[in-house]
């Protein structure tokens, strides 16, 4: 199967900026993934509403090309995993909404949901869902298309950071792990059943403060009971601290104390970055979130086929104006050359006019003193042709340039059908006309009266 060429890029927020990664697919191979970020500027007195309406910089549409794929952070998401009753594609996503709308405190038509099977089985199927407020979601693409940059698809972050671990062997394919991410721009509390995400907590705290183990101990001891009844876990070995700074050292061991587990620290700057993880994602085949609402698709298409019929009609209408120049260039052409002839032809006028008087002259010397065709010609011509017997003409009408009309009479029918045909063979004559022949009878006597005309050849074809 031949395979497309394209550019996806994936794109994030970082604590300072927002970073990318962007990979090319092409015939010849996957090119090097390109990684860069640019800083954004941040207002002093920074808060939640205006964290959202952060300006992108200036030049960040140079760099993000082919299919962009974003991602919000974890507060901003309702993320819950359930068994699903079915293993059908089409009957899970039917249910994926009735769920949601079961749990989220937000009407379903406020939000964005989408989901991503985790596992399936012939009737059973373990599934990820996750909704967005769509005034995230504007919010989040406003800001990119002011940029003139159009969103093609909406990831989680929390899901990026999963699938890093997940290919650098981090997580443990059994038993049950608690993950804590941090990473500047998320607070998360992630617990995994068999590497399988089961649920994720966003949490609002600060590492520089102690309280925070209260906080965490709290999350994890309610989640671990909420999600006991429902899976049946096994007991968890380790808390894993994945922080993009250093934990400090009383903190770690005041949570594992109060938690009765050894926290484990481990940093996120080891890792590819976040955007490599979700443009690893973004070319999976496997069903995965996407929250990008269906009519950015829709608007997007109409945007696309706008565009097609914009270099159509473009195309259209730059073929019309070529062709017109062409013509008016041959038009302008063909006008120059005819005012050249008609220079010329009025520079030689005088001398054609001249010209064409002495020719006219010529040809009526030539006609006047040309007797091939006189009326002597003529008569000497049809007495030739007269046969032997009793035949006359008795009328001779000749016309200069035109014929002869003869009348007469003969002994009989045959006898004139014998002058007749005589007279066409003649070279002098181009053809009889008016032919016409009658039998009359005087004193006695029977006669046939006949009269005809003969036409000249042409002078041309005469000579």
């Amino acid at each position: 199967m031949r395979k497309r060429e394209k550019t996806i890029t994936a794109a994030c927020r970082t604590t300072d900026g927002i970073e990318w990664t962007t990979l090319k697919i092409s015939q010849d191979g996957d090119e090097t993934p390109i990684q860069g970020s640019l800083p954004i500027v941040f207002p002093e007195d920074i808060t939640e509403e205006n964290l959202k309406a952060l300006e992108l910089p200036e030049d960040i549409t140079e760099h993000l090309n082919g299919d962009i794929s974003v991602a919000l952070r974890t507060s901003e998401l309702l993320m819950r995993t359930m068994e699903f009753p079915t293993g059908d594609p089409e009957e899970i996503a039917e249910m994926v909404g009735f769920q949601i709308d079961k749990v989220s405190p937000f009407p379903l038509d406020q939000l964005a949901y989408a989901h991503e099977i985790l596992n399936r089985e012939e009737d059973s199927a373990l599934v990820l869902m996750a909704a967005a407020k769509r005034d995230s979601i504007d919010a989040i693409g406003n800001s990119f298309e002011k940029k003139g940059i159009l969103i093609h698809s909406i990831d989680a972050r929390p899901l990026g950071w999963l699938k890093l671990l997940r290919d650098e062997k981090k997580i443990s394919e059994s038993d049950t792990e608690i993950l804590i991410l941090v990473d500047g721009i998320d607070f998360v509390l992630a617990v995994l059943l068999d590497g399988k995400p089961i649920t994720f907590r966003a949490l609002h705290a600060q590492l520089d403060d102690m309280s925070v183990v209260d906080e965490l101990t709290h999350e994890i001891g309610y989640t671990l009971t909420t999600l006991d009844a429902e899976y049946d876990l096994p007991k968890p070995s380790t808390i894993d601290f994945w922080s993009c700074g250093k934990v400090p050292i009383p903190l770690r061991s005041k949570l594992a104390e109060k938690c009765g587990l050894p926290v484990l620290y481990h940093d996120l700057e080891t890792l590819p970055t976040l955007s490599e993880g979700l443009l690893r994602r973004a070319l999976s085949d496997d069903s995965r979130i996407d929250l990008i609402p269906s009519e950015w698709i829709e608007h997007q298409k109409r945007k696309k086929l706008f565009r097609t019929f914009s270099y159509i009609g473009g195309g259209i209408v730059a073929i019309w104006i070529a062709v017109m120049l062409l013509f008016l260039s041959i038009y302008k052409a063909r006008d120059i050359k005819l005012n050249w002839v008609k220079a010329d032809a009025a520079e030689i006028s005088p001398a054609a006019q001249t010209a064409q008087s002495n020719q006219n002259k010529l040809r009526a010397l030539q006609a006047y003193t040309d007797r091939s065709d006189s009326s002597l010609e003529c008569l000497r011509e049809i007495t030739r042709q007269l046969p032997a017997g009793d035949i006359e003409f008795v009328s001779y009408n000749y016309k200069k340039g035109k014929g002869v009309t003869l009348r007469g009479s003969a002994i009989s029918d045959d006898m004139v059908y014998d002058f007749f045909e005589k007279l066409t063979s003649a070279e002098l004559f181009e053809r009889l006309k008016d032919q016409s022949i009658n039998n009359k009878t005087t004193k006695g006597v029977r006669r046939a009266v006949y009269s005809v005309t003969l036409e000249l050849k042409p002078e041309e074809e005469a000579k």
